[in-house]
């Protein structure tokens, strides 16, 4: 079972009031998780994979705030349609076949808010993902791109960009020679002629999935609009993943706006 930190000064900040680390410890077990250690500081615990939702602090706290009458009942999220278009050409059917988008806007993306998105993002990666080949996500700032967008399959050398965390152009053959993602992960894509790629209305590349979003949509404290894009190969562990993403983030700020998904012949 994965293991999970998070800050309690940051626990109590999402539950609405201050607690101490006795006020919790029995609702805690309630919830079905090994509390490894936990005290005014920090709260670490293993957390079983039916309960992806629990992997990141927010979703934590509001599976606590029911089992401690804080807020009961299942939490319900406004969602507006955002007018943006995914296109889903069929050429990536054979490769990875499933996607879903979302937009949450308004975001105010402080330090501790982006750690924790990253945070989140990650461990569902390892977990629910299975090292991405299941499930892999990327996170974007919306204004740096434009809509509608495409999910599309190319050759290996058709398309470049500069990859996250770095300052040099690449087509999705080098990133896997020589980014560290691509490295780490170029088993995903072993035996397939063509990979997928995210583009925006002028070809700019804001993912390479499973690999590595492009620095071009890196999010800043700046950020105010978040488009987020879940791949994969099972369509209810994309769907899941979507919904924990998008909600974590409204657990703190922002306005939920979905995304429709087109298909054509590509």
């Amino acid at each position: 079972m994965p293991t999970t930190e998070f800050s309690f000064p940051e626990l109590c900040t999402l539950l609405g009031r201050k607690v101490s680390p006795d006020d919790i410890r029995d609702s805690i077990s309630m919830l079905g998780v090994d509390v490894e250690c936990i005290d005014n500081k920090k709260i670490a615990m293993e957390v079983f994979p039916n309960r992806p939702d629990m992997l990141g602090i927010e979703g934590f706290a509001r599976a606590l705030k029911g089992v401690m009458g804080i807020e009961t009942g299942l939490a319900e999220y406004e969602v507006t349609d955002s007018g943006i278009t995914l296109y889903v050409e069929d050429s990536v059917k054979d490769v990875r076949p499933y996607i879903s988008a979302g937009v949450v806007k308004n975001v105010s993306l402080t330090e501790e808010r982006l750690i924790s998105l990253m945070n989140i993002q990650e461990k569902l990666h390892i977990t629910h993902g299975r090292n991405r080949k299941k499930v892999a996500i990327g996170v974007h700032d919306l204004s740096k791109v434009e809509p509608p967008f495409v999910y599309k399959a190319v050759g290996p050398k058709e398309i470049s960009f500069v990859p996250l965390d770095t300052d040099v152009r690449m087509n999705l053959a080098e990133i896997l020679e020589k980014h560290p993602k691509g490295v780490a992960y170029a088993r995903i894509l072993k035996g397939f002629s063509k990979y997928p790629v995210i583009v925006d209305r002028k070809n700019t590349v804001l993912s390479f999935p499973p690999i590595i979003n492009g620095e071009a949509t890196r999010l800043s404290g700046k950020t105010k609009d978040v488009f987020i894009d879940v791949t994969g190969t099972d369509q209810k562990a994309v769907g899941q993943a979507m919904n924990i993403l998008v909600t974590s983030l409204l657990d703190r700020c922002g306005k939920a706006c979905s995304v429709e998904n087109v298909e054509r012949k590509g």
